[in-house]
């Protein structure tokens, strides 16, 4: 196997090659741009920091993506009701930040972020113009991820570097987004619904059986983590997998006896999984009823301040401990309006994906790459809302890649029903 340490100068040939191609096809700069920012290239190439890459490029990027036809119109309200209540979440958080309990807290520790996450949003809203940009984008979101994972799943093969806990060694990337094992596992249970749907959504074998590599490397990460909630999320994955599935009866039982078959030959899951009590359940569900007590009892009803729950919590409850649970965070942070602007805007991707299956299924393409996409999407905010329980990534970007793509997975979809549409009507 190949050391993660030889592989990190690809992140750096594929900035550098994609930013290139990024001229012409702005879309390629986009994922050059993700690589920057979520690969830590200025972390293990101080030159990018000392130079501010992710600034500089970010801001040319931008301004490439804004020359783009319809650019304005892409992220108008009246485009999509996910720019609707997204511009609804982030006047909360504007609101929200100006009374914040610690500025300077709530800039490192949310705000900066966010605006990052919300320049990829638009550039991504902006880029994205045809089915073909749909899957050069997933393909390479998950290529992005699998290189990611590689390195904790590396190491738990290998036995290199675990990282030392009270329950045991874990295995960890040494720094970035899978740096946590509960986020490396999160990460992990969101990235399996789609690469799953990704390998039966294409048609070449040679690629499909490409395809399986990175769901097998999130598995391995995953187990590598040894992360309660990732068994949790994993479980939640199968069930609805069977949920959504035409053979109910018949997939419930293989992944039943899959479930048992790899339980039994991992020693790892067994032993995660084993430490999964009640205790371990209530004390994620205190974040949420600190959250409640935040805005019912304590009076912020716009919140502490984006990112700054930890604060408030050691402020009002005596420990400043973050939420661990995605609820409890978002009505800590920012009170009701907020609250109620998130959801919307989650509930409204879900409406995006429903909607675009639904007219699939009217055209007979069920089989259809967008479709299987859809569904993948869907079932993958299903598992992530589920672990989010025990987890707070509130301005983490894969909401928001994924409220992307629903709209440009719908727009696509309604342009394909266009066309069907206007073939029929000729003579």
């Amino acid at each position: 196997m190949l050391s993660p340490d030889l592989l990190r100068i690809i992140t750096v040939v594929a900035f550098v090659v994609f930013l290139a191609i990024g001229i012409k096809k702005p879309l390629w700069a986009v994922i050059g741009y993700m690589i920057l920012v979520y690969c830590k290239v200025s972390s293990y190439f101080p030159a990018f920091a000392a130079m501010k890459a992710e600034l500089i490029f970010g801001l040319l990027i931008l301004l490439r993506v804004f020359a783009s036809e319809n650019f304005k119109v892409k992220l108008s309200s009246h485009y999509n009701a996910v720019n609707k209540y997204l511009i609804f979440f982030v006047t909360c958080v504007f609101l929200s930040f100006l009374i914040a309990m610690d500025h300077r807290y709530s800039w490192d520790n949310a705000v900066y972020h966010f605006i990052k996450v919300l320049f990829i949003y638009v550039m991504l809203l902006g880029s994205i113009e045809s089915k073909q940009d749909i899957k050069i984008f997933i393909w390479s979101f998950v290529i992005m991820f699998a290189y990611l994972a590689y390195e904790p799943a590396f190491g738990f093969l290998t036995g290199i570097e675990p990282s030392r806990h009270v329950y045991g060694d874990v295995y960890i990337a040494d720094i970035g987004i899978l740096a946590g094992h509960v986020a490396l596992a999160n990460n992990m249970n969101q990235m399996m619904p789609i690469s799953f749907f990704l390998i039966s959504a294409v048609s070449n074998k040679k690629l499909r059986t490409l395809a399986i590599i990175p769901l097998l490397i999130f598995f391995i990460a995953l187990i590598g983590s040894a992360s309660r909630g990732g068994i949790i999320g994993l479980m939640v994955f199968g069930a609805t997998l069977v949920y959504f599935s035409k053979n109910r009866i018949r997939n419930a039982v293989v992944l039943g006896v899959l479930a048992i078959l790899v339980f039994g030959i991992s020693g790892s899951l067994r032993s995660t999984g084993g430490r999964i009590d009640r205790h371990a359940v209530e004390r994620r569900l205190i974040g949420l009823i600190h959250g409640i007590e935040i805005v019912r009892l304590k009076g912020h009803v716009l919140g502490v301040g984006p990112g700054c729950f930890p604060l408030a919590r050691g402020k009002y409850f005596g420990y400043t401990m973050e939420s661990h649970n995605i609820y409890g965070r978002v009505l800590g942070d920012l009170g009701i309006p907020g609250t109620i602007a998130w959801f919307l805007f989650i509930l409204q991707i879900f409406r995006n994906l429903i909607d675009s299956k639904k007219k699939l299924r009217a055209l007979s393409m069920e089989n259809d790459f967008l479709y299987k996409l859809a569904m993948g999407i869907q079932i993958s905010l299903i598992v992530r809302l589920f672990i989010s329980l025990a987890s707070h990534g509130l301005y983490y970007f894969y909401w928001y890649v994924m409220a992307a793509l629903s709209i440009v997975i719908l727009k696509t979809v309604e342009s394909m029903a266009e066309n069907v549409k206007e073939k029929e009507c000729r003579p």
